[in-house]
């Protein structure tokens, strides 16, 4: 038994011995309050009764059951009622506290006691839910909030047969006003979806809440969906101002901050609000990163043949969200509507929160905002701009969201390991997912080592993770339901394995989910990653398009599109790429890729059209710096090609290629000193970069060290044997060093691999050299 507001009015009896006399006393009364905060020391119950001095630790009782312990009378001398977070309530609540008894419910001992205590007197564990606290909000985030507050709506859902009570709750997005008309923009399962499997919507009654805790009716005749996407909107009227909601239309990137908004309702608790922040994932590498195989082919407005998870679902989030806040807005780092959220990756039947969460971008809105007869009233097409101290309190928010570690049964302790992965703290995470493993619910703890495996990888713990893993296979329950499920495992199994560079049990793994499941295209991209390693290429391709046959997504196409340009099959790779652009226009990646293969077309011009576009869609693109860098150097423009590489590190301070490209233009600029150090930390970055060692043994030759240079060139073969730059480069050095018949050997190595690499201008250069030594 949980008290909660809907049981208010229940009878009860609260029992103890009368400090006076001494004899056992009992008293009737109702439940009168049930707070949703708990004050300090967990009282939480208030209860009517003539309680009097010594009752204080005696139960009170509902049917004859336990619910809770007596702790403080009603008027007492003195009116310290404090919230457990240290607030305080208002006088009037306060003068409402005075007038009941309060108590400690039962539930709440069973949540904080001991867990020794629980195990000694074989005690059940409590009933809890997967809740989460946010800290206070600073000053930006403070900012952030109540905008967000201001243009997002809670959606009831009653029903007749409900005794038209609220039996559900959703979010929404106030997009646009003309006049007293305000409309918004919610997701459709709100409006519908999950109760029009047991009942006609008809049967339902929506009201919307306002900012102003106002509350109107939802006239359904308002309402506008679009098949196939899950989105939907309704209009209100009203003479209240209420803020509209800036819409940002641009394509996020990985790593960007966002917040998801809305009103969730755990469990019996009532809707209250969540300001959630996270990290977005692009949306290609999201798809790539959920579980969810549900992908459908879209064709709705400008969009054309995008694959997305049904209903839409593109956006893939690191916020922790709950039932409740779908239909939500999804931020970005100025407060920005960047999307609409829906769902989270879902396990055990999908009562377990594990994995990301899920919303649909506003792009597929604009897209169909003539069919859904709106037009969003502040729109913009801007990346957000934030400053650093703004990004420190954004990181500080995220990573100060406290999960509780009270007691729980193993699906709690799933949930909340979950929650804590997400927030990348791992070391917790394994922690929360050791206590669900404890309890070894046959039902659910093959999700516990599941997260676990997760959690160890993310940690690059990846012998224990395989083991996890494998643990998470050996006590899955045996059922058809669960074999996608089962493949997800193996598929992260075969990623693990590629981790360790163990490619042909990663092949054998993947292999078994693409048996299981074969319907999951992310299955084939894993198996395709692990042929590349394996220099397979010819089964890659085959793989790539087995993919693009499930879901022709735009990142399927680069991918190929790549493996194509590799083989010199030009036209093929052109094809790919600009059908990956067709799909989706604010892909960088193609925008990148299609340049590449213009590049080694001598294409230039078309190829820097490419980049600057790639880098116009993603400002913080290092790659296509690093490519647009390239050219400028090729065509002398030193300073642009300068420009470019800083760029790409100050981007990304571990990318090993900017700095040893950045090295090349220093050394020839003759500013030996910052092409050592540059070369120096690619190294440092990547101690196995053949290219860097090659780069630094030729400036140690022309600075006459020799020693150094020896070493460095010996050092790139010994990691790339196929490297024939360090084999013409160390061939110079033993000229220098007056050993001919090693240059002969290094020069002959370098003209086989030149031709094998059809670098014909190299190999008949070093053919020439070999000729005038009589080799």
């Amino acid at each position: 038994f949980t008290p909660n507001q809907d049981r208010i009015g229940l009878e009860v009896v609260a029992a103890g011995y009368v400090a006076e006399t001494g004899q056992y006393r009992t008293t009737k009364g109702t439940l009168e309050q049930v707070s949703d905060r708990p004050l300090r020391e967990g009282y939480s119950v208030g209860y009517s009764g003539d309680i009097v001095q010594g009752m204080s630790g005696g139960g009170i009782f509902v049917d004859g059951e336990l619910i809770g312990i007596n702790g403080r009378s009603a008027h007492p001398i003195l009116s310290n009622y404090i919230y457990e977070d240290g607030t305080k309530p208002t006088d009037a609540e306060i003068q409402q506290m005075r007038a009941v008894n309060w108590g400690i419910p039962i539930n709440t001992l069973l949540t904080y006691i001991r867990p020794e205590i629980l195990s000694a007197y074989n005690l059940p564990l409590p009933q809890v839910n997967p809740d989460i606290e946010t800290t206070a909000p600073t000053r930006y985030i403070a900012e952030l909030e109540t905008k967000a507050k201001g243009f997002t709506v809670r959606i009831d859902s009653s029903s007749k047969a409900n005794g038209s009570g609220v039996i559900a709750n959703g979010s929404g997005v106030i997009i646009a006003k003309e006049g007293n008309i305000y409309t918004v923009l919610t997701a459709d399962h709100v409006l519908c979806g999950e109760m029009a499997r047991t009942a006609s919507c008809a049967d339902y009654t929506y009201t919307v809440v306002t900012s102003d805790g106002k509350t109107r009716n939802i006239e359904k005749s308002t309402i506008i969906r679009q098949e196939g996407v899950d989105l939907a909107v309704f209009q209100f009227e009203s003479l209240d101002n209420y803020p509209v909601a800036e819409i940002a239309n641009y394509n996020p990137n990985t790593g960007d901050f966002v917040f998801a908004a809305g009103f969730p309702k755990i469990g019996d608790n009532p809707s209250k609000w969540l300001f959630s922040g996270g990290r977005i994932i692009e949306k290609e590498l999201g798809l790539l990163a959920t579980r969810q195989s549900d992908l459908s082919t879209q064709q709705s407005g400008t969009l054309q043949s995008v694959a997305s998870l049904t209903g839409g679902y593109e956006l893939v989030y690191t916020s922790i969200t709950f039932g409740g806040m779908s239909g939500g807005a999804v931020l970005d780092s100025q407060g920005r509507v960047i999307g609409i959220h829906g769902r989270s990756e879902g396990a055990g039947g999908g009562k377990i929160q594990l994995g990301f969460s899920l919303g649909i971008p506003i792009s597929t809105f604009i897209g169909l905002q003539e069919r859904l007869k709106v037009k969003p009233q502040l729109l913009t097409t801007a990346q957000p701009q934030v400053s650093p101290q703004q990004q420190q309190e954004i990181i500080q928010a995220i990573t100060g969201v406290i999960v509780p570690n009270t007691n729980a049964k193993a699906d709690i302790w799933i949930e909340r390991g979950g929650q804590l992965w997400r927030l990348r703290r791992s070391e917790e995470a394994i922690k929360a997912f050791d206590e669900a493993i404890k309890q070894n619910d046959p039902k659910n703890v093959y999700l516990a080592w599941y997260g676990k495996g997760l959690a160890l990888f993310a940690l690059d713990k990846y012998q224990p993770a395989i083991e996890a893993l494998q643990q998470a296979i050996n006590t899955l329950p045996k059922g058809e339901d669960l074999k996608e499920f089962h493949s997800s495992i193996l598929q992260q199994q075969s990623v693990v394995y590629r981790f360790l560079e163990n490619y042909e049990q990663a092949l054998t793994v993947i292999n078994q989910a693409i048996s299981l499941f074969p319907n999951n295209p992310n299955h084939y991209i894993e198996k395709w990653l692990v042929l590349y390693e394996l220099k397979r290429y010819d089964e890659g391709l085959d793989t790539i398009t087995q993919a693009i046959n499930r879901a022709p997504r735009a990142f399927w196409y680069v991918i190929r599109g790549g493996s194509y340009s590799l083989q010199k099959k030009y036209e093929l790779a052109l094809a790919d790429f600009n059908k990956a652009i067709e799909i989706n226009r604010n892909d960088a990646v193609a925008y990148s890729g299609r340049g590449e293969l213009y590049y080694y077309q001598k294409k230039y011009e078309l190829a820097l059209a490419d980049w600057n576009k790639a880098i116009k869609i993603n400002p913080n693109f290092a790659m296509a710096y690093t490519n647009r860098g390239i050219l400028y150097y090729n065509q002398q423009k030193y300073d642009l090609a300068l420009s470019d590489w800083t760029k790409a590190i100050d981007i990304n301070p571990n990318y090993a290629l900017a700095y040893t490209n950045r090295g090349i233009l220093y050394r020839d600029l003759q500013k030996y000193e910052l092409a050592l150090a540059d070369w120096n930390k690619a190294i440092k970055i990547n101690p196995n970069y053949a290219l860097a060692y090659t780069n630094r043994g030729i400036l140690y030759r022309d600075l006459r060290k020799y020693d150094l240079a020896l070493s460095d060139f010996s050092k790139a073969i010994e990691i790339n044997p196929n490297l024939a730059q360090a084999y013409l480069g160390r061939s110079i050095l033993y000229a220098i060093l007056g050993q001919p018949e090693k240059v002969k050997i290094d020069l002959q190595q370098a003209a086989i691999l030149f031709r094998q690499q059809n670098n014909m201008a190299a190999y008949e250069q070093v053919m020439q050299i070999l000729q005038q030594l009589g080799g």
